[in-house]
This record gives structure tokens, sequence and C-alpha cells, in this order.
């Protein structure tokens, strides 16, 4: 038997792997998913730039290769979800409060520095334009899809999650889709949450206003185009 080729799914924290990996193993059985955590938002990085934010993606995935004895040619595509952090809101958007971290609204960020704010949005969306623009990383398929303003924020309406609960989520999560996959699809692909359209009209989409802000997804474009694919596939 031909060995299936990997899906190679890209996300930020730990949490974000509990919440999915089971559930998307189950919905594309035709490969093999796999997940790789960089523990961290790759955008935001002091060290990433929009001339090398190319290249810091694929040094996650040959980390991955690595350490998973993969080779290149095993990956079939790499899909890389990333948060909004409302990073494209205006900076009158931005407003002060004592806190010692960006506290999200639907409205509003609120920190203790603006200014840094400020920097870290303007940073983050023009590293996030790169990176969605890009059709592939060194000849391997790769597509960006969002969780806005973050996973938590999607899956489970809690848009500033307390980082101890994040396991607890997760792992209700996923007991309430297990072998409940088509329920899952169902609320990825038909929540309101579920921005309509392609790919880049999905993007443009969440650059406006307060999206980047509000609980919007683009996940269910990847559902979509696979499943029309396995649809061509077998006619």
């Amino acid at each position: 038997m031909k060995s299936r080729k990997v899906i190679l799914f890209i996300v930020e924290g730990v949490s974000d792997k509990n919440s999915l990996a089971l559930i998307l193993s189950r919905l594309l059985k035709n490969e093999k998913i796999e997940f790789h955590v960089i523990h961290g938002d790759i955008t935001t990085r002091t060290d990433t730039t929009i001339q090398n934010c190319i290249k810091k993606v694929n040094t996650e995935i040959i980390k991955f290769l690595n350490t998973n004895r993969f080779k290149r040619s095993d990956i079939l595509r790499i899909v890389h979800l990333v948060d909004t952090d409302g990073a494209y809101i205006d900076d009158k958007l931005i407003k002060e409060h004592n806190t010692d971290k960006f506290i999200y609204t639907t409205e509003n960020i609120l920190t203790s520095n603006i200014s840094k704010a400020i920097d870290r949005n303007n940073r983050k969306s023009k590293i996030l334009n790169k990176l969605w623009s890009v059709s592939s990383i060194n000849k391997t398929e790769y597509r960006m899809y969002y969780f806005s303003c973050n996973l938590e924020h999607v899956l489970h309406n809690e848009q500033n999650l307390d980082h101890n609960l994040k396991d607890k989520y997760s792992d209700d999560f996923v007991e309430h889709y297990y072998g409940k996959e088509d329920k899952f699809l169902e609320f990825i692909n038909n929540s309101e949450f579920s921005v309509k359209g392609n790919y880049n009209e999905t993007w443009n989409f969440i650059k406006q206003g307060k999206n980047s802000l509000n609980r919007y997804c683009n996940l269910n474009i990847y559902f979509k185009e696979y499943y029309d694919n396995e649809k061509e596939i077998i006619e």
C-alpha cells in the first residue's frame, strides 16, 4: 500500500494541537495528519520581519522534518493556523488601560503601552499579508488560515481565556466533537463566524474595520477545497 502523504498543520500552542489534531485526523482520512507546535506567534517575534518571514516558517518546517524523520517529499501541503489578534484595526482603536498584557474586546485592544501595540500591529499585519499571499514554501504547497481574534475566541467564544483554562477547554472541545466530526464541520463551515468567499476574499475581509478583533474564521475554505478535490478524484 502506498504511504499516505502528510498534511502538516503549523500552530502556535499545544492547546491548538490538542483541540484539533484528533478531530482533523478523523476528517482527513486519506492523508496523514501531523502537527508542529511553534510555542508562540511567529508573526510577532522580534526577529521576524517581512523580509525573512518565509524563511522563518521554512525553518519551523525543517525542525519538524528533522525531529520526526520525514522527508520534504513526504509533505503534501502545509496548513498554517494563525490568530489575527486585532492586527488590522485602526490605531485609534488601541486604548490605554492598566494591564500588563493586551486585552482584546470586539471594539478595542486595551494596553498600558499603546505605542508597543501599534508597532506590534504594524509589523504583524505586514507579515500576515506576506504569508497569506504565498502559495508555496520551498516548493511545498502552503496556505495560511486565521482564527480571529484567536482560536479560543472562535472555538469557545472566549476572547481572553485564562492560560490555565486552555487545556480544559481543548479537552472539552474534543470530547464534544469526537465521533461527531460531521457536527464539527457544520460548526466550522456554517456558523456566523464562518467567512464566506474564496481564500483571497476571506483575507481581504479580515483586514476591514474591526474584523480582526471580532469572531471570524476562514478554515472552512480549507475543508471546502479539500472535499471538492476528493470529489473530483472519485469522479
